[in-house]
């Protein structure tokens, strides 16, 4: 198929979408990995995980996914792919994962909308939101989290400056994580 279909996997706009995605999924896997070692809001939330739990988050049937795991109370990046997850949220499209990772639309928007599926424990599945929701917290800015929280978190004085912190550690984390 040529790089000028419209709705081909192989154009080059799915091509552009796909990379976008990739990048926000490392981006988000990065700030978790970075965030659950030094924000007590975040380690207080994963110590009702149990070790080894392993999160994947992807794409329908075959897109971009990563995983990450609980090790030693913090969360590591485990790499591209799905990595025998315990809990698995797949989005059903790109333009799907795209809105909810780039601060367009909250995740609970995108299950209220059937934009994802869910494979485990609804239970988990809780904890895992309430801990990307704190990532996301860190991750995004202001004018965002005003778009996609019913209502934005302020952030104190300590947490504006770990926010700070994450944002000038991610390029880091992006680049320790990229050949993974």
């Amino acid at each position: 198929m040529s790089g000028t279909g419209s709705a081909g996997k192989h154009s080059l706009t799915y091509r552009a979408k796909e990379a976008l995605v990739k990048t926000l999924l490392l981006s988000f896997a990065s700030a978790f990995e970075l965030l659950s070692k030094s924000c007590p809001e975040l380690i207080s939330e994963l110590a009702d995980w149990e070790e080894g739990r392993i999160l994947a988050l992807g794409v329908l049937p075959n897109g971009p996914s990563i995983s990450i795991q609980k090790e030693g109370g913090r969360v590591r990046y485990l790499g591209k792919g799905r990595h025998d997850p315990t809990l698995t949220v797949l989005f059903k499209n790109l333009d799907s994962i795209i809105l909810a990772f780039s601060g367009s639309i909250g995740s609970h928007t995108a299950f209220i909308q059937h934009r994802a599926i869910l494979h485990g424990s609804v239970g988990q599945a809780m904890q895992a939101a309430r801990a990307m929701t704190i990532v996301q917290k860190y991750l995004f800015p202001g004018f965002l989290l005003k778009k996609i929280f019913k209502r934005p978190p302020k952030l104190s004085p300590a947490q504006m400056l770990l926010k700070v912190r994450v944002m000038a550690m991610l390029g880091v984390g992006l680049i320790k994580n990229a050949g993974k």
